[in-house]
């Protein structure tokens, strides 16, 4: 990871702990704690091209590497039988929009060096993300 990514990431990280309550670090509990809107990530006008053609790829990404994927990080994503690639790639979507500690750990896992296709489907998430 890159000094000014992580600097983002603390920056964000600092957001979302100021907008919970002053407690002692080791009582925080970081399920209760999210961004408001303004800090939710946003996508550049001259970015826009870009970043809709990594979501039309990500389109065709097999429904196993998704699974993988949930599986790999730990996702509490609720995963049936009969879902299909879409309905998987949106809750995952869901579920890293609504849960910006679960997004920095996408993203700071991204910097270990781990050859798997799960690894390059979440540097392709954490692109879209920023």
């Amino acid at each position: 990871m890159k000094s000014h990514d992580f600097a983002k990431h603390l920056i964000m990280m600092a957001k979302v702990l100021k907008s919970g309550p002053n407690v002692e670090l080791e009582d925080v509990d970081v399920s209760t704690l999210s961004p408001t809107a303004s800090d939710k990530a946003t996508v550049r006008p001259e970015d826009m091209p870009q970043a809709l053609g990594m979501l039309v790829g990500l389109n065709n990404v097999p429904k196993q590497q998704w699974i993988d994927l949930i599986d790999e990080y730990g996702f509490d994503i609720e995963i049936r039988p009969r879902d299909a690639n879409r309905d998987i790639y949106g809750k995952l979507l869901k579920y890293l929009s609504n849960n910006p500690v679960e997004r920095l750990r996408l993203t700071a896992k991204k910097g270990k060096p781990v050859a798997s296709a799960s690894s390059e489907l979440a540097e392709a998430l954490t692109i879209l993300l920023k």
